[in-house]
């Protein structure tokens, strides 16, 4: 049995915030790395575990670089979200899928968060809160997350006028 697909799905141009992000993050821990295999070798005992510590830890963090890489078309093709009257669904996944509903009169606010990445590719993000959790939508364009932020306003406002 095929799993579902949500109608709605980010930009392309989320895929190049999702590189760029594992990159940085990939960059920052061989750095610390690095920087703690120089304090140990200053300290003279760069040798034997050692070497197989750092050795370990450079091979686990380029494997996991290339993994997440790798990775990428089949997390754009698989996170995906739709917004009834009722509801918000919320897809993510490509080994384990999930849709997560959240009813709209469960909804307490409504965020916008853009950072650096996603200011870049003109893209913004999306954070629908609860009061059990958060839920994001990341890759909008700006003008789809404005529409999308005031339409989940407006159907919340509908929901708890109802109750």
């Amino acid at each position: 049995m095929e799993y579902p697909l949500l109608p709605k799905q980010m930009p392309e141009r989320i895929k190049k915030v999702w590189r760029n992000s594992s990159l940085t993050t990939t960059i920052i821990l061989l750095l610390i790395g690095i920087g703690s295999a120089l304090f140990i070798q200053w300290l003279d005992h760069l040798q034997g575990i050692w070497l197989w510590i750092f050795g370990t830890y450079f091979a686990v963090l380029v494997l996991l670089l290339i993994f997440t890489l790798a990775l990428i078309p089949y997390r754009y093709k698989y996170y995906r979200y739709e917004i009834t009257a009722e509801d918000l669904a919320f897809q993510k996944g490509y080994f384990f899928r999930s849709i997560t509903y959240v009813p709209i009169n469960r909804i307490q606010h409504v965020e916008t968060e853009q950072g650096p990445y996603l200011r870049k590719e003109n893209l913004m993000e999306i954070v629908i809160h609860t009061a059990a959790t958060s839920h994001h939508i990341a890759g909008l364009d700006v003008e789809e997350a404005m529409e999308l932020r005031n339409q989940i306003i407006e159907l919340v406002k509908v929901a708890k006028e109802d109750v």
